[in-house]
Formats: structure tokens, sequence, C-alpha cells
């Protein structure tokens, strides 16, 4: 107790440094650094969509990322959801609402998001849908939260996605008009302010700038660009989205953003127009768009119901279908009879012919389909021609069994239910055959993702072994440096008891070490 007493000083010394070693091997190694903007984030999202990023378990790398790792190969922080969601500053209901803040975390039961604004989400989901965007009310997101590494504007501009838009107690405003600086600006129900600001290139760029929000840069189109296309979003895209409502293209809400339902109603547009269709609305396809002349939905089916628009897909029918039918038995694609109606069987069909042909998979006969289609080149469907082989080979094994019967069971013409049953019985096969080759691919895409997820495993377990290394060689100086101590004490006791025995023999020193 006398030695602890002395030695006090010493010994929290020793402890307080070895505490503060520890936390700090503890804490780089598992809390990256950390930095960034609610709107650089939104951003970050938004271009990990556009980009077409691809989900990978585990993964945190541009490019490859699971629903967490979206999130943190932006502003690091906690890697994994339930650590985002824990170590939030904020978090609240989704239900009750979400605050008009760019780049807050979205939550349900083992998977997170973004709220990109106006609505909108951005998440890595799964291996076979990559990162979607998507609204918030078709998915069922639990808790909204304020991320601990990223920083969110209280008052002043913030720059997003091409556009500006001011905070005011947190949240940006909407549907309002305010005079800022002297200056009055409007602000659309998606926040989006009717001009941008005078001092924009100061107060905005400071309250989104981030060095990695500029990845997204080439990933939307602002409202300075001369062609409108997704993500888009302005005054231009509220009233091409009004314009095509009129031409009963469109029947979403008017939002001045160029989501998925005004891509597609664009689409439907230009094929109507009979213009290129790839849902990018430039000069020449606006002029159609704003003119008299503009298509409305359905006149074209309804004026020109026999013109051919070079295309047979779903719901067509007539002798072009039926010619398809025949060459698509004939390579053993389609089973059932040639019916001249293009139904789902023949869509299926048409599918696979694609895909065996290195063909887009669209299911429809175009030009490129149909000159391949009826090419000498053409592939016979090889899971037939394998199936076929079986049968030849089951035959050749059993002639017994099977020649009687044909002997002696005269050919009778099949009733139409038989027909019928025949016809499900082969589509049921042909759709066994094909979940077999859908779960090859996808068990090859299993492999290469575990592949990928043992490699973040050994990086993982390196770290770990540095950690733990670290905490024994400070283990073992604690060790040496109590022994020490120890040593020390006795060396001074040893010597306090032999000076005071000398003196008491007349200033004899007597010592007994």
């Amino acid at each position: 107790m006398n030695f602890v007493k002395k030695h006090i000083k010493s010994i929290l010394s020793v402890t307080m440094a070895l505490i503060l070693i520890c936390s700090i091997c503890v804490v780089s190694s598992i809390t990256p650094s950390a930095s960034g903007t609610g709107a650089g984030l939104a951003e970050w999202a938004m271009n990990a969509y556009n980009s077409g990023w691809s989900y990978v378990y585990g993964g945190s790398s541009p490019g490859a990322v699971d629903c967490s790792g979206l999130i943190y190969s932006y502003c690091g922080g906690a890697r994994t959801g339930g650590d985002q969601l824990s170590s939030a500053t904020a978090s609240g209901s989704v239900s009750a609402g979400i605050p008009r803040i760019h780049g807050l975390g979205l939550s349900q039961p083992g998977h997170v998001g973004v709220y990109v604004g106006n609505g909108m989400a951005v998440d890595a989901r799964d291996e076979s849908s990559g990162v979607c965007y998507q609204s918030t009310a078709t998915k069922s997101w639990v808790t909204w939260f304020k991320l601990s590494a990223i920083s969110y504007p209280s008052t002043g501009w913030v720059k997003f996605n091409g556009n500006y838009y001011y905070y005011e107690n947190g949240q940006y405003i909407v549907n309002t008009t305010r005079t800022i600086d002297g200056e009055s600006y409007s602000f659309s129900s998606s926040g989006i302010s009717s001009r941008t600001p005078d001092n924009s290139n100061s107060t905005a760029k400071k309250s989104s700038g981030s060095s990695k929000s500029s990845g997204s840069s080439g990933s939307s189109s602002g409202s300075s660009s001369s062609v409108l296309k997704f993500a888009s979003s302005g005054d231009r895209v509220t009233k091409l989205q009004k314009r095509l409502a009129e031409l009963n293209f469109y029947d979403d809400a008017i939002t001045g953003y160029f989501g998925e339902a005004t891509e597609a109603a664009y689409k439907e547009f230009q094929k109507a127009a009979g213009v290129t269709v790839d849902g990018i609305a430039g000069k020449s396809d606006l002029e159609i768009l704003y003119s008299d002349d503009a298509p409305t939905a359905g006149s074209q089916a309804d004026d020109e119901e026999d013109e051919d628009d070079g295309y047979l897909n779903l719901g067509d029918e007539g002798d072009e279908v039926e010619k398809v039918q025949d060459k698509l038995s004939e390579l053993k694609y389609f089973t059932g009879s040639s019916t001249g109606y293009f139904g789902e069987v023949t869509e299926e069909a048409v599918k696979e012919f694609q895909e065996d042909n290195d063909l887009p998979a669209s299911g429809m006969v175009g030009e490129l389909t149909t000159d391949k289609l009826f090419d000498d080149d053409a592939k016979v469907n090889p899971d037939a021609v394998e199936d076929e082989q079986e049968s030849e080979d089951e035959e050749t094994a059993e002639p017994e069994a099977t020649q009687p019967e044909q002997e002696t069971e005269p050919a009778a013409e099949a009733s139409p239910v038989e027909k019928a049953a025949k016809t499900n019985v082969e589509i049921a096969q042909k759709v066994v055959v094909k979940t077999n080759k859908i779960s090859r691919k996808a068990l090859a895409a299993v492999n290469g993702s575990q592949k990928k997820v043992a490699s973040v495993s050994a990086t993982d377990e390196k770290n770990t072994s540095f950690l733990l290394w670290m905490l024994l060689v400070l283990g073992i100086a604690a060790v040496v440096s109590g022994f020490m101590l120890t040593l020390n004490h006795r060396r001074k006791t040893a010597y306090s008891g032999a000076h005071t025995r000398g003196r008491k023999k007349e200033n004899i020193t007597v010592r007994y070490w």
C-alpha cells in the first residue's frame, strides 16, 4: 500500500499513456476520416444511379457498393447501416413526414438509402436491381436520420443538381417568394429557385461544396442545358410536363423534375411522333411537341390502325406474326401453334432467340431480329436440341418398351383439350429450361460477389491482426514497466535500511547488498 502511495504519480502516468496509445490505435483502425454535405451526398447518390453502379455485398468503392457502402463511399464515418442510424445526430418517423433536407439518411429493417429531395430517394438495393431511384412513397422506409458524418445547412443558398435552393430553419423553402439580399426570388413546389442568386459563387458553393460531389457533374442536365433528359429540373421541365399532359401522354404530378414517369411519357410521345425514341428532349423533338400538329396519345392507333410501325410486339396480330412464329418453331424456340397472335409465349420465345443470337432481349421483333431470324446462320435453340438428344438416347436404350405401344395404338387426331394440355406441358418445360439458365447466371454472379467479399474480409482480418499485435506489445511494455518500478523500490528500501543501521553503529556504514 505504501508502495502505491509513494509511486502513484508514476503509475498514473504510465496508465494514461497506455490508454492514450490504445485509443489512438483503436479509433484509427475503426473510424476513417469523415466529412461531407447533404447536397454533396445527394448528388453522389444521383451520380451512382445515373452511372449504373452495381450492387456488391460489402462493397464501398465507387462503382460497386452495398446500401451503407453508397453512403460510406462519399463521406466515410460509420460503415454499417445500423451504426449510421445509431450515430445519427437527429432522426424521426417517415410516416410523420420527411424534412425538406438534401442528403438525409433513410432506414428500414436491414437497409438504408439517401433522400435526394422532392419525395425521391436513391438506394443500392440488391444484385439484380443495382442502384435504384424511386419515390419514398413506394418503398417502406421507416426512419429518416441526419448522418453524423454530414453537415447540413441551417440558412442560406444550396446548389444541388444544377439548381439553387434556399434553406431557412434547416429546410429548403417551397411554394413561396422571398426577398434575399434585396433581390426577389420565387421558389417552386420542389424548392427550386426561379433564377440564379447573385451571390451563388460564394454562398451556394460554400453550402454544397465537396471534393467528391463533383463526381456527378456530368450526370444530369442543368437548367442551362439545351436538352432535357432524366434528372433535369426547372421551369422548362414543368412546361414539358404540362404539354405532355395536354396531349394525354403524362398523367402524373407536375413537379418540374424529369423523373421516370416523365421519361416514359416522353418516349411515348416520341414513338407517336415517329422520331428516335431515346427519352431525351432535343430541339427538333420539342419543336414537334409544341407545334399545333403534335400527336396525342392514341392518335396513331386510331387513325393508322393498320400501319406497320416497323416492330412486332405484344398484342400484335396478322400474317407477319404467324411467319415469325413459324420460323421460331423451325428453330425450336416456339412450341405452340402458329396463331398469328403475338402473346406472352411468343414474346418469351423471341427473347430467348435474341439472347442466344447475341441480340438485345427486348421481346420485340424489329429489323435486326427479323434479319437474324431468317438468316441461315440463326442459332437453333441449344436447350431443345439437348432435350431431343436425351429423348433419342432413351428410345435407343429401351426399344421394347416403346415399340409395341406404337404398333397397337392407332394414330388418332388429338382433341382440342389434349392439344391445349400438350401445349401447356411444352410451355412448362420451356419455363424450367429458362429457369435453369437464369440460375446458372445467378450462381456465377454470386461466386463473383463472394470473391469480392472474401477480399474485403481479408483486409479486415489484417487490420484486426495489426491491432492485436499492437495491444500485445503494449501489454508487454506495461509488465516490464511495473517490474522496473518494483525493482527500483526494493533497491531504495534496502539502501535506506542499511544507512539507518550504519548510523547506529557509531558512524560505521554497513551495507547488506
